[in-house]
């Protein structure tokens, strides 16, 4: 059964000395586990705006009971 589920944004920071990327990341933490996939998506893209960086990847993690 999904108990809980977390919303991370991963935003584009430039590059480091050696020319890796640098990413930044944001969680939310206690979404609701009924949320869809698609809802998160549309508020990942109304967040995404309102930060200094590029969004580069959006990432759902669900936490699920096995007993």
């Amino acid at each position: 059964m999904l108990v809980n589920s977390r919303l991370i944004l991963v935003f584009s920071n430039g590059v480091d000395e050696f020319g890796d990327p640098i990413h930044k990341t944001k969680s939310f933490n206690n979404i609701k586990p009924t949320a869809t996939d698609e809802q998160l998506t549309a508020v990942a893209s109304s967040l995404a705006p309102l930060q200094q960086w590029s969004l580069i990847q959006v990432d759902r993690t669900n936490l699920h009971s096995l007993m």
